[in-house]
């Protein structure tokens, strides 16, 4: 029986293998892909249906090449699934005539400031923030905010760094302006409150549609400022009690309307306070670090592929198939220098729950020890699997204790930055 060829999916950016591999892979088992970008990673190529080799920096010669190639080659719709390249992607979707979210939309959620404006102005609880330029504007914000304040860098995804007084906003400030990427779409780094007292979490969140707003997994950061700028790790269990907050659910729901987000998978950064759930910042992707993997082992819901379906003006199924946590643990250096060696045990596989490991930098490589330390200085990280967040914790520490690395110090000046 002759049947029609499924029109293909394109994917805006493959990523790095070590984290974005599995989100490419959930995709590609629903889905043909077409990968738009610079290149093609060596370990995507045998999932591809197609290449469009375009410099994803450009948004212009972007938007040509991929009107050329959808010109021959229908396509069922467009996504991206990470943080970086969602305003390219809602571009390119709308220009295509595609399903997506607006990219007037996605461009507030990348600017924190307008972002902030726009959920104060629909009463949505957020936590008060400020655009700063320069050390001397940073330091002029954070004694309007009062200590203690956290400053950001422009990066979408980027993990907020707390000051207590003049010196740490100089430092953070210094440390994050190295750290920051040059890429289209950058926002100014911005300065926020700290005074609401409470745990921060991530919702990782579907807009089905406008009025539906389900949520699917929270995860919990596991926070160590002495040592690393970004987490050290990340844990989701489906036994959450949060995932049955009401308020929580609902505050982001208010959020991604009043933000104009209309469909899609979205990571929301929330604190919990006494006064109830403030809106942090509501990333219009599904969030990185292996955050839609830990979804996955925890609750069998695919972000990924939930992505993909919307993409495609699909209902996405979000029924959970498993009832267990998964945590991840990232390995960072002791001190600044260059990596000599990296060593962990051979029979890894006999670990319990362990569901993989990674090292992500080779010896030879400069790191920046803590507590300068921030994603890109990362040597490994491992994702675990067990009946509870409990379980999961035992089991990092039972890998953490085998994992050894070592830097050769510098003997003049500390390694400069990346």
């Amino acid at each position: 029986m002759h049947t029609t060829p499924r029109r293909p999916l394109l994917l805006v950016g493959a990523g790095i293998r070590e984290y974005h591999a599995h989100s490419l892979l959930q995709i590609t088992a629903a889905h043909p892909l077409v990968l738009v970008d610079g290149a093609v990673p060596p370990w995507a190529r045998p999932y591809l249906a197609g290449e469009v080799i375009v410099d994803l920096s450009d948004p212009g010669e972007v938007s040509a090449a991929v009107g050329e190639f959808t010109s021959d080659h229908p396509v069922s719709g467009l996504v991206s699934y990470q943080p970086r390249h969602a305003r390219l992607a809602a571009h390119l979707a709308q220009h295509l005539g595609l399903p997506g979210n607006s990219p007037s939309a996605v461009a507030t959620c990348q600017a924190p400031v307008r972002a902030r404006r726009v959920l104060r102005e629909a009463d949505v609880p957020s936590v008060q923030l400020h655009a700063v330029d320069d050390i001397h504007s940073a330091l002029t914000a954070a004694h309007t905010l009062r200590f203690p304040v956290s400053l950001r860098a422009p990066a979408a995804d980027a993990d907020p760094v707390r000051a207590d007084c003049d010196s740490e906003v100089r430092s953070a400030y210094q440390s994050l302006a190295r750290g920051t990427p040059s890429e289209p779409f950058a926002a100014t780094m911005t300065i926020e409150e700290f005074g609401l007292a409470g745990p921060e979490v991530g919702v990782e969140a579907v807009v089905v549609s406008p009025d539906e707003v389900r949520t699917v997994a929270v995860t919990r950061k596991t926070l160590c400022p002495e040592h690393a700028r970004s987490p050290v790790g990340y844990s989701v269990d489906a036994h959450d009690d949060l995932l049955q907050d009401a308020a929580l659910t609902r505050v982001v729901a208010q959020a991604t309307a009043a933000l104009g987000l209309t469909a899609g998978v979205v990571h929301a950064d929330v604190r919990l306070t006494s006064r109830g759930p403030f809106i942090l910042q509501v990333g219009a992707s599904p969030a990185d670090d292996l955050i839609p993997l830990l979804v996955a082992r925890a609750r069998g819901i695919s972000l990924a592929r939930t992505a993909a379906a919307l993409a495609t003006g699909d209902t996405p199924d979000l029924a959970p198939t498993r009832e267990q946590a998964a945590a991840i643990r990232f390995l960072y250096p002791d001190a600044s220098g260059r990596l000599v060696r990296l060593k962990a045990p051979e029979m890894f596989t006999v670990q319990p729950g362990l569901d993989r490991f990674a090292w992500t930098q080779r010896p030879g490589n400069a790191v920046l020890g803590p507590p300068r330390s921030g994603r890109e200085d990362r040597l490994a990280h491992w994702v675990v699997t067990g009946e509870d967040t409990a379980e999961c914790t035992s089991r990092l520490a039972l890998i953490s204790e085998q994992v050894t690395a070592r830097v050769s110090k510098p003997t003049s000046s500390p390694v400069g930055a990346h």
